[in-house]
């Protein structure tokens, strides 16, 4: 598990450390605090495909994720430089995720170098030799590490059909850390649940997703994996009138019982990884939050899952105090805010601080 986050000169973060993280990590703060970052920075630093999912986020932020090919250095740079700490890309970024045991520490840094891009768009002419490099097309680099595993340097260049993400590892293939991000504005495809549900079902774990939600929602006695139009998708068997019953798409019961589907069967697929939720209550009933709480408590422990969760609700909260009464040394809770001076910071505290202040109806958000 993730122990330690050090996050340099990256969104709204000039430096950041956050120590003492937990299985179950309790994210909080007001608006434009810093916590789709902090969670953006544990994502963007899984894998050595961090340049692809830079353009993942951009979309995750609705601010699209189609790239115009650029023609000059200060387009080139625009497609990067809102990564960086006030805009300022002579700056370098660099996230360095250490675990416990230090066993398996991620690192990601990038920075534009002085070299010059070595191909253009729209197939223009080389630069002529002996010209400055600043003339010519500036050149992003990404430098990922994880221990145990060769240093993959990725140049993403400028070509007539694209942005090719070039990838140097010493002939290795790109590295992942297991890890999925949640959004609200984001649902996976039925058949990306399909896929994951054939997964766990393969490897015979699909039982405990079946049983977390079937515990709470009756009505659904079993799920499978069928087709509609074409397209694999998660059915649920869901008890009709008279005793009888019924398969239909799970997507077509409820977005809440849809999303929390998605995230167990993400819990389960990522074993041994992390999983990101960001604003954990949006799509649920106040009543179902203590069920959904106990539900990826548990299957994060079954399948050894690193959780960092936001969210703005009190009620959310709330909901959390049982679990929180039982698994305090396993939770920590992470308040972002927003200083004039240091930018954007992320505090971390005690799984028995959050229990305390819950108990005693305190404000922690």
């Amino acid at each position: 598990m993730i122990e330690k986050v050090e996050v340099h000169s990256f969104r709204c973060f000039r430096k950041l450390e956050v120590s003492n993280l937990k299985r179950f990590n309790i994210l909080v703060g007001k608006n434009a605090s810093g916590k789709s970052a902090f969670l953006e920075s544990l994502f963007l630093s899984s894998s050595s495909a961090a340049p692809s999912t830079f353009f993942q986020l951009k979309a995750i932020r609705k601010i699209g994720n189609v790239i115009t090919l650029p023609t000059d250095p200060s387009s080139y740079k625009g497609l990067w430089e809102d990564m960086f700490y006030e805009f300022n890309s002579e700056k370098r970024i660099w996230i360095k995720v250490s675990s416990n045991p230090n066993s398996d520490t991620r690192t990601l840094a990038i920075e534009f170098t002085t070299s010059i891009m070595e191909e253009l768009p729209f197939n223009k002419q080389a630069i002529p030799s002996g010209t400055q490099a600043s003339s010519g097309m500036p050149q992003v680099e990404f430098r990922w590490k994880r221990t145990g595993y060769p240093e993959v340097l990725i140049q993403p260049k400028v070509t007539s059909t694209g942005l090719q993400m070039g990838t140097k590892a010493e002939g290795k293939e790109t590295i992942f850390f297991p890890a999925i991000w949640f959004t609200p504005t984001g649902a996976d495809n039925p058949d990306e649940n399909a896929k994951r549900f054939a997964e766990l079902d393969r490897r015979g774990d699909i039982g405990k997703i079946k049983e977390a939600m079937t515990k709470e929602f009756s009505f659904i006695k079993d799920l499978s994996i069928s087709y509609q139009g074409g397209i694999p998708m998660v059915f649920a068997d869901v008890q009709g009138g008279e005793g009888r019953s019924r398969k239909m798409p799970f997507g077509l019961i409820s977005d809440g019982v849809n999303r929390l589907l998605g995230i167990c069967l993400g819990i389960g697929y990522y074993k041994s990884g992390m999983v990101l939720i960001d604003q954990i209550e949006d799509g649920f009933h106040h009543k179902i939050l203590p069920a959904l709480w106990e539900s990826i408590f548990n299957l994060a422990n079954e399948f050894n899952v690193q959780l960092f969760i936001s969210t703005h609700s009190r009620e959310c909260l709330e909901a959390l105090l049982p679990m929180a009464q039982q698994h305090a040394k396993d939770i920590c809770l992470l308040r972002a805010a927003r200083t004039e001076k240091a930018g954007c910071t992320v505090d971390s505290l005690s799984g028995e601080y959050l229990q305390a202040a819950l108990e005693q109806e305190i404000e922690v958000r």
